[in-house]
């Protein structure tokens, strides 16, 4: 490899694009489960995040909290009614709605609040649109609405297949996700209005859904869990055990939650957050308990972890495909860059297989690339193999004759 190209001389750089590492949203069982926020008086609404990682968490009643990725807590706002479902605008604001009070609310950064939109009927959900456009949930007519950006209402899907629809979610294709909070059933809807039944997901009433491209993640809110529904509408857990508790866990399969309501997405940070009402079924109408909730935070693996949990079962094309599934969900990133330090890593603590799969794999996506062919080729001549070396550093320097480090390596192996 070139030495200007070196991993170890651009350690910042590689530590910056490792924090950029997560593994594809499709994993089962594998989300890492933590508690944010432990202690939250208040039942369970909405739960959105913001590009610097604030998550806001509505309490079902007059409150919204403010919790910074350090668990540090505040009172946004504190003058709504029945605070349910909410989203992120364009300008940064929450659009907070207002289950009793058949309304929207505009929070501003700063915490004041202004009506966005009147005359719903049950709001929960929200989501916003590209354009700006917001659609919510009406669970006491069964439908969902259209607002304009003045906060005109309109209908724009309704039918027996919405029970209460709670939480709403939104594509990049365009296309909405509701599900239900009176039975499991989750129904997809087209830029048309036109709604078909997508998925049911075991336990009987959902909270909130959110889209994680091109799966989406729900809570269930009867069943204890978190689910992922792929593309297909094919259901699978992704975390808990079902049981009703507050445990987190290591492996999100063990965790615990305690009917899981909002749910939401950071994709800046690859994390979930989901918020819990912590407080028995027996108990929370009795009077006699005051209503606690939690933020539990949800993280997906590293993209290390994936491809080696994959690499150790003896399955490289699983492990491949790992790597190119969360390229395809995360572009941009200098992935080229990343998988050669990840080859590196594993180089120097000694395990040339695997750093030798990793290098093959950056060859196969980034075949124009000189640095790849030279990297694979120290891989190969650290493990012994002199001719491949010798025919990736050929194909490293076709590909940049001033490759220094390629006609050095050359000469000292030609020369064997």
């Amino acid at each position: 490899m070139n030495p200007m190209m070196k991993p170890r001389g651009h350690g910042l750089l590689v530590l910056l694009c490792w924090c950029l590492l997560a593994t594809s949203a499709s994993a089962e069982t594998n989300l890492r489960v933590s508690t944010l926020a432990p202690d939250l008086s208040g039942s369970v609404g909405g739960v959105s995040v913001d590009a610097l990682g604030f998550v806001y968490v509505a309490d079902f009643g007059e409150k919204v909290w403010k919790i910074s990725p350090q668990g540090e807590v505040e009172v946004f706002a504190d003058t709504l009614y029945g605070s349910s479902g909410n989203a992120i605008a364009a300008d940064g604001s929450l659009l907070q709605a207002n289950f009793n009070g058949n309304s929207i609310t505009r929070i501003a950064r700063d915490g004041s609040t202004s009506t966005f939109a009147s005359g719903l009927q049950g709001p929960v959900g929200v989501v916003v649109a590209e354009d700006g456009r917001v659609f919510a949930c009406n669970c006491r007519t069964n439908e969902i609405v259209e607002i304009s950006l003045d906060g005109q209402v309109k209908s724009f899907a309704s039918g027996d297949l919405f029970n209460c629809p709670n939480g709403i979610t939104r594509d990049d294709q365009g296309n909405l996700y509701v599900v239900n909070f009176a039975d499991g059933r989750a129904s997809k809807i087209d830029s048309e209005g036109n709604a078909v039944l997508f998925a049911t997901l075991p336990g009987g009433g959902n909270g909130h859904v959110v889209w994680v491209g091109p799966d989406l993640y729900a809570t269930g809110f009867r069943g204890n869990r978190v689910f992922r529904i792929d593309p297909t509408g094919e259901v699978f857990p992704a975390a808990g055990t079902g049981a009703f508790g507050e445990a987190d866990a290591e492996q999100g399969a063990q965790a615990q939650f305690s009917t899981p309501n909002g749910i939401a997405y950071d994709r800046v940070r690859n994390l979930l957050y989901t918020n819990d009402y912590l407080n028995p079924w027996s108990e929370r109408f009795s009077g006699r308990l005051t209503p606690k909730s939690t933020l539990r935070r949800l993280a997906f693996p590293t993209l290390q972890e994936s491809f080696l949990d994959q690499y150790a079962k003896d399955d490289i094309e699983a492990a491949h495909r790992a790597v190119r599934d969360f390229m395809q969900r995360r572009p941009g990133s200098p992935y080229e860059i990343i998988l050669n330090g990840f080859g590196y890593s594993q180089l120097q603590a000694g395990d040339g297989d695997a750093a030798m799969a990793i290098f093959e794999m950056n060859t196969e996506l980034f075949p124009e690339s000189f640095n790849v062919w030279d990297s694979l080729a120290e891989a190969q001549k650290a493990a012994g193999n002199r001719q491949e070396a010798i025919e990736n550093y050929r194909r490293s320097l076709a590909l940049n004759p001033d490759n220094v480090n390629a006609a050095s390596m050359l000469e000292e192996l030609e020369a064997e």
